[in-house]
């Protein structure tokens, strides 16, 4: 990790701050950079550099900001350097996407500099720092618990479910979130089972199948859960071993729920429903990363804050993170 830096784009004192103590859990250099050619020195000397910028004041169209930000889209565009950037902002992701420019959210952090969240972004970071975005290490984080199974059998899915509601009882989370972190696990389970599968053409032949319906899967076709918790978190990952997610089709998709634009035709409302339930996951204040290695396997997480209430859960962290494994 010695060759890896955390470069923060932005004049918020507060963000030097958070980005400094990300820098030191991961053990990475850490610096600044005030100017399009002043990141460039940096991402020249540094292959392994990470990207913290302040995308607020583009939203908020900060004069004093201008150039900078218009160099710097400009350069990111230009050097095809999106993948390193994490926008951080204090604006819910809803309220920024457009589909126009999902790809500047691709990486993205609510604005958080508790404690806790500075552990988890830095947990998060370390992931993406990682060659293989399937690996997962501790990255500071104290007592990292990993539980795993697979899901051989579609019927499975509810014992998986009423696992996962007996932890979060144990935990005492409050129903109404409990029941948002349920919904969701199921919803990735379901588009593991059903929508992941592919043929040899790439033809999904679950698809259509009724959600209810019991069968038993091939090692292929197998899901892996995991289970992993901490003192202040708990992720609830689902990987599929297809990866038929492929970028140019989750992006827009995404991006049309965000915006609420109706999609017309069979095929397409298929596919905005889909959409539809991530856009609910996020809505709901729970946070997801997504790593796909197209034609060998999917991995979406659920990353949840233990919380005691709805207010603690909405000032919690948060964050969304896609990253495509390149070979």
């Amino acid at each position: 990790m010695s060759q890896n830096t955390i470069v923060l784009v932005s004049r918020n004192a507060v963000d030097y701050l958070f980005a400094e103590q990300v820098a030191k859990n991961l053990g990475v250099r850490f610096t600044q950079a005030e100017s399009k050619d002043q990141l460039h020195d940096i991402l020249c000397a540094n292959l392994g550099c990470f990207i913290l910028w302040d995308y607020d004041s583009v939203l908020e169209k900060r004069p004093e900001d201008a150039r900078l930000n218009s160099d710097l889209v400009a350069y990111f565009e230009k050097h095809r350097v999106w993948h390193r950037v994490f926008a951080i902002s204090s604006h819910p992701l809803r309220d920024s996407i457009v589909p126009g420019n999902f790809h500047l959210f691709s990486k993205y952090l609510l604005r958080n500099f508790s404690l806790e969240a500075t552990k988890v972004y830095s947990y998060i970071i370390q992931n993406i720092l990682l060659p293989n975005p399937f690996e997962i290490h501790a990255a500071g984080i104290d007592d990292l618990q990993i539980q795993k199974s697979r899901i051989t059998n579609s019927a499975r899915k509810k014992a998986t479910l009423e696992a996962l509601s007996i932890i979060l009882e144990k935990k005492t989370i409050p129903k109404r979130i409990a029941s948002s972190i349920i919904r969701a696990t199921d919803e990735l389970i379901l588009n593991a089972v059903f929508d992941a599968p592919v043929d040899l053409k790439g033809k999904r032949y679950r698809h259509s199948l009724d959600r209810g319906e019991e069968f038993d899967l091939s090692r292929k076709e197998e899901v892996e859960i995991e289970l992993i918790s901490a003192q202040n978190f708990l992720q609830i990952s689902v990987t599929d071993y297809f990866g038929s997610l492929k970028k140019e089709d989750f992006i827009p998709l995404l991006a049309k729920n965000f915006s609420k634009q109706d999609v017309a035709g069979d095929d397409e409302s298929a596919k905005a429903d889909s959409g539809l339930g991530l856009y609910q996951i996020l809505n709901s204040g729970l946070s997801l990363q997504v790593a796909i290695e197209e034609g060998k396997r999917t991995r979406l997480s659920l990353v949840v804050p233990w919380v005691a209430n709805v207010r603690e859960l909405r000032d919690s962290f948060r964050f969304f993170c896609l990253r495509l494994k390149t070979n």
